[in-house]
């Protein structure tokens, strides 16, 4: 007996791959990386980083989170000229960076509680540099370059669908047909 089981993995919005297995003989499970799919929302309501959050919780998954370059560039693509947009950066305004200065890698994604420490992180020059306010939320520039502002300003925001997807879809076999 032969077993086959195909693997469908979302790489993008459009793109979608296909992996068959073989396992002769039996059944097996072959290791798998999960696939991140976004779904990207942007929304033209000013509103507070706050109200974004709970807006994006209530209707899509969170804050957009920017992983990558290519994130970025499927942000600005989809939605060129949007002005300053709230994205899921925010550092706590209670952490150490006051007493020891700006660190960038205290912010974190709302959606993960991850810190933005990753090999990707494209903050404008001298940014973050908390003004003169307590700008501890994270926003967009229409070049996709990251800003720190105040909480209780009010931009439109970046929403995302995010989930890690793997769909398995197991194929059995019964009689094998000879091709000579």
């Amino acid at each position: 007996m032969v077993f086959f089981f195909v693997i469908y993995l979302p790489f993008g919005l459009s793109t979608n791959k296909y992996v068959l297995y073989h396992q002769p003989l039996g059944f097996g499970l072959t290791f798998c990386s999960q696939a991140h799919f976004y779904e990207y929302h942007y929304v033209n309501r000013p509103m507070t980083w706050t109200e974004a959050q709970r807006y994006c919780r209530e209707k899509h998954t969170d804050l957009v989170t920017i992983e990558s370059a290519e994130d970025m560039s499927k942000l600005k693509r989809s939605n060129s000229h949007t002005g300053l947009s709230w994205i899921g950066l925010t550092d706590d305004p209670k952490s150490w960076k006051g007493v020891m200065g700006n660190d960038v890698n205290s912010w974190r994604w709302s959606a993960t509680g991850e810190t933005a420490k990753t090999d990707y992180q494209n903050w404008a020059p001298n940014e973050p540099n908390y003004g003169q306010v307590r700008e501890t939320c994270g926003f967009i520039d229409d070049n996709g370059l990251w800003l720190d502002g105040g909480c209780s300003d009010r931009f439109h925001f970046f929403c995302f669908n995010g989930k890690n997807k793997i769909v398995f879809t197991y194929l059995k076999i019964t009689r094998l047909k000879s091709s000579i």
